[in-house]
């Protein structure tokens, strides 16, 4: 395995960790948006059983890439944070 699949899996593994905490943790208003999401997840389910079986493949192949996307780039949000904190802190002297 290489340095960079290494790095990746600790970041994902860290990005997950601190979801899970922040869900756990959130307000009121974030849980309730959380169930609003489950809630539309299961409507979305309902409303493409009416589909054909095609068109059925491509929603689904457009909420799954849509998903991918914003996986990745949460990841790069992730890391690109780290970055600008540690040239932050290196401008203000700290590192």
């Amino acid at each position: 395995m290489e340095k960079k699949e290494i790095y990746e899996m600790v970041i994902s593994e860290m990005s997950e960790r601190a979801l899970a905490e922040r869900r756990k943790n959130c307000s009121e208003e974030e849980q309730e948006r959380y169930k609003k999401i489950t809630e539309l997840a299961e409507q979305k389910k309902q409303i493409l059983t009416r589909f054909l079986p095609e068109e059925r493949e491509i929603m689904e192949e457009y909420f799954t890439q849509t998903e991918l996307m914003a996986y990745h780039e949460s990841e790069y949000l992730y890391v690109q944070g780290a970055k600008d904190c540690i040239e932050l802190l290196k401008k203000l002297g700290v590192l």
